[in-house]
């Protein structure tokens, strides 16, 4: 007989690995300028399929991988050129990433950046044993953004994800979005996509949608 509560507990879990993959952007290619604060939140919509496959390889069930995650993240300006951000989810996941600018600069219409990051999320075992897991992202993105003055920016991320986790799996994805508002705040709008690195996982898409103060 199926034990509910483990049931649930992995439909919940399944669903926590995929949504909290770093497959979102919430900035432009420009950095925060040197010493100033930026703060937001967003919510995620992933779409993607966790496949249950058995000992001998052959997928037994698949379940459809969807709902929201909401996002709170922060950045600060180091340097002209190296901003530093924070993020947590309602997941329970949180990361920091820095990211430098080597292309143009906070007014450019033409920007690129290269960064690293990484996410953390811990959960228990699903039994009564007070054992508990742990997932790691290890991120790589790229970024290149188009500012056509201050009320739009078009930008995309590349990005290289490793996730260290009971079977790691290194995953590519790319997020587009659009960059709408003024010079000091904003609203994000992503749509991601994600080529799984693990069996257990169909290709991911995501729609992102934030709101940003003092993040460009």
């Amino acid at each position: 007989m199926i034990n509910l509560k483990n049931l649930l507990f992995f439909v919940c879990l399944a669903f926590c690995m995929q949504s909290c993959i770093s497959n979102k952007a919430f900035q432009t290619a420009r950095t925060t300028p040197a010493g100033d604060k930026g703060f937001g939140f967003g919510v995620a919509l992933p779409n993607a399929e966790f496949y249950d496959i058995n000992d001998s390889g052959v997928t037994t069930d698949t379940t459809n991988l969807g709902g929201f995650a909401m996002e709170f993240f922060g950045r600060y300006g180091v340097t002209d050129k190296i901003d530093a951000g924070v993020n947590f989810t309602l997941l329970g996941t949180a990361g920091a990433d820095v990211k430098y600018q080597f292309l143009g600069d906070s007014e450019s219409p033409l920007a690129a950046s290269i960064g690293a990051g990484f996410g953390y999320l811990s959960f228990g075992s699903g039994e009564d044993d007070g054992n508990s897991n742990s997932i790691i992202d290890i991120t790589i993105p790229a970024y290149i953004s188009y500012h056509a003055g201050s009320a739009l920016g078009i930008y995309a991320s590349p990005r290289y994800i490793f996730r260290k986790a009971g079977d790691n799996s290194s995953n590519f994805g790319v997020v587009g979005g659009l960059r709408l508002g003024g010079e000091r705040s904003g609203v994000f709008i992503e749509y991601g996509y994600l080529k799984s690195g693990s069996d257990n996982y169909a290709d991911q898409t995501q729609i992102n949608v934030g709101f940003g103060i003092g993040i460009r």
